[in-house]
């Protein structure tokens, strides 16, 4: 009895993990196209659950049924099953007892491991008329179910096994899962149980934040995001996650504290870079610009960081350390045009920062050169293809603002010399 036991409980895990692995049971489920899903319980089952096996009904036993089971059990148990099967069908055809009970359990196995979905399905749809309780039938049932797409079909045998079974976190897992495709709100109940069981696990608690986005909208996950942060207070990971969602639903201040304490106690390029984009969006510019260098020196060289800090320091109208920075990017990356976007930028904020300074109401020849040397920029910017849209986009805002042909007549030897736009000549 306790060698039955050890094989059994081998057994099971053996199947989860083959279950977990993503074995495919049968040809039909190596398709990417999802059956059309059955919405009632009936569309379920098989229409027929008739096998060949049935014939043996018919037929009288001439041997003990616990003595035909036991023949049957050790085929079983010697992995054997094409010798097992008559003996368990016979079992299982002429018992209503325990000892059918156990037969059909072991003809599911059988099935199960050997890939046989139709089988399978039979042998548990029938197995559950007589013993509607069984799990290891609900369990197998429910899998194929899911693996063939017919998700709702899945969803009662899964519901069984919680109802049995409400602390076992594989089974929590794919009920929540179920639901969530369902679009049943119920998937948040389900997973909160799932992350009381294991709290420590970050794809769990993702996924809960996931379901209640979901349901309840964007930013509803925000609340949730910093109650599991502040359970974990030092788990990093919680706190960029807690920012991240902070951020992108433009609470830009509260985003600070998980992130300062990312930062404080484990500076990461992701957390720093988190933290300027908040600091930015508050126009924040110098803490953000202070975020980015420190982000630059985890990782020296990288262009797109030292155009951050450029488009800060436009923000700051600070220009001539903007165009410093994106010639630092265009060392790092000769040719680059986002490089030469962000040149362009700077001198399109210039001018009118400049008119304010000077009290200028109307645009100046001066003040087109200006916009003319934006739009040689976007030139330039056009020639790397992966920004050649945007840059032209930007070069036809623009063009009505350059000199024309008549301005150039009239100014024919003026040039930018005021002194708000010395620093482009430097």
């Amino acid at each position: 009895m306790n060698n039955s036991k050890f094989f059994l409980r081998g057994l099971t895990t053996f199947l989860i993990i083959f279950l977990m692995s993503g074995f495919v049971f049968s040809q039909e489920l190596l398709t990417d196209d999802e059956p059309q899903q059955d919405t009632t319980q009936t569309n379920c089952i098989p229409k027929n659950l008739v096998t060949k096996w049935d014939s043996l009904a018919k037929k009288p036993l001439n041997q003990d049924i616990r003595l035909i089971f036991n023949f049957g059990y050790e085929y079983y148990k010697n992995q054997d099953y094409k010798e097992a099967k008559p003996y368990l069908w016979n079992v299982f055809l002429h018992d209503s007892s325990k000892y059918a009970k156990a037969s059909v359990r072991r003809l599911a196995d059988i099935y199960f491991i050997q890939g046989n979905v139709d089988s399978t399905l039979i042998i548990c749809y029938r197995g559950l008329k007589l013993f509607p309780n069984m799990l290891r039938l609900h369990y197998y049932a429910g899998t194929l179910q899911n693996r063939l797409g017919k998700f709702r079909c899945a969803i009662p045998h899964f519901e069984k096994l919680v109802e049995r079974d409400s602390t076992n976190i594989d089974y929590l897992k794919t009920l929540a899962f179920l639901y969530f495709k369902n679009d049943d709100e119920r998937a948040v109940k389900i997973q909160e149980k799932v992350v009381e069981l294991d709290p420590k696990n970050v794809e769990e608690n993702d996924r809960l934040a996931q379901f209640v986005a979901h349901f309840y909208g964007e930013g509803a996950d925000l609340e949730y995001r910093f109650n599991t942060w502040k359970k974990q207070p030092k788990n990093l990971e919680l706190a960029f996650k807690a920012a991240k969602v902070a951020v992108r639903s433009g609470k830009y201040k509260r985003a600070l504290e998980p992130l300062d304490t990312i930062i404080s106690t484990k500076p990461t390029k992701a957390a720093l870079l988190l933290r300027a984009e908040a600091y930015e969006n508050l126009n924040e510019y110098a803490k953000a610009i202070a975020d980015y260098k420190h982000a630059l020196k985890l990782k020296p060289n990288d262009p797109d960081v030292m155009l951050k800090i450029a488009d800060n320091y436009r923000s700051m109208n600070k220009f001539s350390a903007a165009k410093t920075w994106v010639y630092k990017a265009l060392k790092a990356k000769p040719g680059y045009g986002l490089a030469y976007i962000t040149m362009g930028s700077i001198y399109e904020t210039a001018v009118p920062y400049c008119q304010s300074k000077m009290k200028r109401k109307e645009t100046s020849y001066e003040d087109k050169l200006v916009y003319e040397k934006a739009y040689f920029e976007y030139k330039k910017a056009a020639k790397d293809p992966a920004f050649r849209s945007m840059a032209k986009k930007k070069q036809e805002i623009i063009k009505p603002f350059i000199p024309t042909k008549e301005d150039r007549f009239m100014h024919k030897n003026d040039k930018i010399k005021s002194p708000c736009y010395q620093w482009i000549n430097r």
